[in-house]
């Protein structure tokens, strides 16, 4: 059977079905995950929980989810994804949103990695990372920054890494940038060739040749709020305020709730707040692309 080789996430992939949204390698000297087809084991010993239309089932070491209509995952070890689909005609895009979702979250979760749930823009060697809840506007700004021409390093997840100098570093997990209709439309942009999911308005823009697998240390974090009282605010959080904000966008929360996923969780987000600046944009629910975009670039 053929083998695709990719680089995501920070890791070397080698899997038995293709994957247009990773990075394309040539070769490496060791894969660090391995993802194939196959059956699935008996459901491990663990905590089991539901969001929406998937079941998961997890430990340290293991977790299998169920997609209803698409199929079952197991990851264990951090370095195995077996997928098994609940009928042969399932399209192949459907499977890999969930690989590189809650599959690739698990592989991190078992590495003992914590990814945060944001975009990240690269300027002068250092990221800045963006964040919201849903509604929030961090699509329409995403696109904004891009129309604008900075340089987008990451889109939906950035892996938290230690540096040499004990600076929190941030790593790109794939070339891809999803954007709802409303941001396409709202920017002029015209491609809509990929997208996400049957049936939902939201597209994939790829930029394989400007992907940059590199670390870079993280010195600014700038999260997107609705605010209370229809007014545009922008506030710098510290302490114990910055670290309970920041901590809400580990991606995958439900992921890192065990004792020492707890105790990683504190250690991670702690050691990225010692060198890193975040700010709070609380903007009305009805306002223009543009005017949010100018209280994020007047930050950064």
């Amino acid at each position: 059977m053929s083998s695709y080789k990719y680089w995501g996430f920070g890791l070397n992939i080698i899997s038995e079905i293709p994957f247009p949204e990773l990075s394309p390698v040539s070769s490496f000297e060791q894969a660090h995950v391995n993802i194939r087809m196959g059956e699935m084991p008996e459901t491990p010993d663990g905590i089991s929980f539901s969001t929406g239309r998937i079941s998961y089932t997890m430990n340290d070491q293991e977790l299998l989810f169920m997609v209803q209509d698409i199929g079952k995952y197991y990851v264990k070890e951090g370095n195995t994804i077996i997928i098994h689909p609940d009928h042969a005609g399932i399209e192949k895009r459907l499977l890999r949103l969930f690989i590189l979702a809650a599959a690739m979250a698990g592989i991190l979760q078992q590495r003992r990695i914590i990814p945060m749930h944001t975009a990240s823009l690269l300027i002068d060697g250092k990221l800045t990372l963006i964040a919201g809840r849903s509604g929030a506007g961090k699509s329409t700004t995403l696109a904004g920054l891009m129309n604008k021409q900075y340089r987008i390093f990451s889109d939906d997840i950035v892996v938290l890494a230690n540096g040499a100098d004990n600076h929190m570093h941030g790593i790109a997990s794939y070339p891809m940038i999803k954007l709802w209709e409303q941001s396409m439309q709202a920017f002029e942009y015209e491609d809509r060739s990929f997208p996400i999911m049957p049936g939902m308005e939201k597209y994939g823009l790829f930029f394989h040749e400007e992907f940059d697998t590199r670390p870079y240390p993280i010195n600014r974090v700038i999260l997107l709020k609705l605010s209370d009282d229809g007014q545009f605010t922008t506030e710098r959080l510290s302490g114990g305020n910055a670290f309970e904000a920041v901590v809400e966008h580990i991606y995958k929360p439900s992921f890192f709730n065990t004792p020492d996923m707890r105790v990683l969780k504190f250690k991670t987000i702690t050691q990225l707040l010692q060198n890193t600046a975040v700010y709070q944009i609380a903007r009305p629910a009805n306002c223009a692309p543009d005017e949010l975009l100018s209280h994020v670039t007047s930050i950064i």
